[in-house]
């Protein structure tokens, strides 16, 4: 396959990559590092955001302006978007006491502007109106924005969480394997998520949430 020739399946090539970063489970591997002798009593697990595009437009002439690689992302992005707004607009009444009506919304710097952020007179290059006259990316409807999480950066968060599945459910019954609930009705304290404040890391960790309980409908614990 030549550079420039894109991937005919992503989810393929999300998995190849995920399986040279992290130990085969084998009955080996796990007798081995997880000797019965001994328990696991706590997990933390700290991970980066998947494959995403490009913060911005500064590298003219060498990027491209249009990254296509959002066929799937866009749509979910939009949801993401869509549920952000609905929980901010139905948030706790005191945080949104004296918050006032013309204020940003705090979701809005996390959204991705399509326009080209011209830095280059900065550092003395063609400006990326120049440098984009000879660019032949063209957007598409999979065109993604700046630092978007890609549809490959989705699959392999989600096959991360299957990961993490296979060897903290399957092997170990560390963690039980659906989410539970506790007698009020809500999630039990299994697990403990957060996330810093960005969309992409965000639905990072929306898609290995995925992979480690799949099927599991939204809102059913």
């Amino acid at each position: 396959m030549s550079p420039t020739t894109p991937p005919s399946n992503s989810e393929s090539i999300a998995s190849n990559v995920l399986q040279a970063r992290l130990p085969g489970l084998t009955p080996e591997f796990v007798a081995r590092h997880y000797p019965s002798t001994v328990s696991v009593v706590h997990v933390h697990a700290v991970n980066r955001h998947g494959e995403r595009t490009p913060s911005s437009h500064n590298i003219t002439g060498i990027s491209p302006k249009s990254w296509n690689l959002c066929a799937k992302s866009n749509q979910m992005h939009a949801d993401f978007q869509r549920a952000v707004g609905l929980l901010v607009s139905s948030g706790d009444a005191t945080e949104m006491q004296g918050r006032a009506k013309s204020q940003t919304p705090p979701w809005e710097p996390f959204t991705f502007a399509k326009a080209a952020r011209d830095i280059s007179e900065l550092v003395n290059l063609p400006s990326a109106s120049t440098a984009d006259a000879k660019d032949g990316s063209k957007a598409t409807a999979a065109t993604c924005g700046f630092g978007q999480l890609t549809d490959l950066g989705r699959q392999s968060m989600t096959a991360l969480g299957a990961h993490m599945r296979a060897l903290y459910v399957d092997a170990l019954g560390f963690l039980p394997p659906a989410v539970s609930q506790n007698a009020n009705g809500g999630p039990t304290d299994d697990l403990y998520l957060r996330a810093t404040m960005y969309t992409r890391t965000f639905e990072s960790l929306q898609h290995i949430l995925g992979g480690l309980y799949p099927g599991q409908e939204p809102g059913s614990s």
